[in-house]
């Protein structure tokens, strides 16, 4: 069976079936390809905020646990505020000291304040240059209290030396350095403590 190019009927069959691949080709290139781009975009984008969806979702599982470490934090931090005194409360400090050399039954020869001297950039320290006299037992006690006082301070420069009098007691000759919060120092740590609040 032959076919005749010149019927007119084949001519519209065979330019039908030419137009059809061209609409087909220009489908193709101008909307199923374009199409499937945006696809994988949106794919990707979708797969991305799933991820970040993820990991907000942990994060929330883990914000009771998060709240929990903040809160034993900032119980660290007010406990180590109470632990520096104001520069303001050095005389009640220096009571507290002579008090715990009084309790302990020690009898001071020298009990003489420095100057206030810079520690870090938030604390300072007070040198207190002493001399005690009292038995063994008296002298370590007085030392205990010292280092069980509600406040920061460390005793150093050491000296233990014999009394020259018949009761048997001993001389001790050190330093004590009590910290306490500069002027300025203070009102910092209210303010980090207000912002923190916030």
């Amino acid at each position: 069976m032959s076919i005749d190019i010149k019927d007119p009927k084949i001519q519209i069959t065979i330019g039908l079936i030419l137009f059809g691949l061209i609409i087909a080709g220009l489908f193709f290139k101008f909307s199923y390809q374009p199409s499937q781009k945006r696809i994988q975009e949106l794919s990707a984008q979708e797969a991305k905020q799933r991820q970040e969806l993820e990991q907000v979702r942990a994060a929330v599982a883990r914000l009771p646990e998060l709240e929990e470490q903040y809160k034993a934090l900032e119980k660290k931090w007010d406990q180590a505020q109470e632990l520096l005194p104001a520069d303001s409360e050095i005389p009640g400090l220096l009571k507290k000291i002579t008090n715990a050399g009084i309790e302990s039954g020690v009898r001071f020869l020298v009990f003489k304040p420095g100057k206030l001297a810079s520690a870090t950039q938030l604390s300072a320290a007070v040198p207190v240059d002493m001399s005690v006299i009292g038995n063994f037992d008296q002298i370590t006690r007085f030392m205990a209290k010292l280092g069980n006082l509600s406040r920061i301070v460390i005793s150093s420069n050491i000296k233990i030396n014999p009394n020259n009098d018949p009761i048997r007691t001993i001389k001790a000759d050190f330093t004590v350095n009590a910290y306490v919060f500069k002027s300025g120092g203070e009102q910092a740590s209210a303010k980090a403590k207000t912002s923190r609040t916030r």
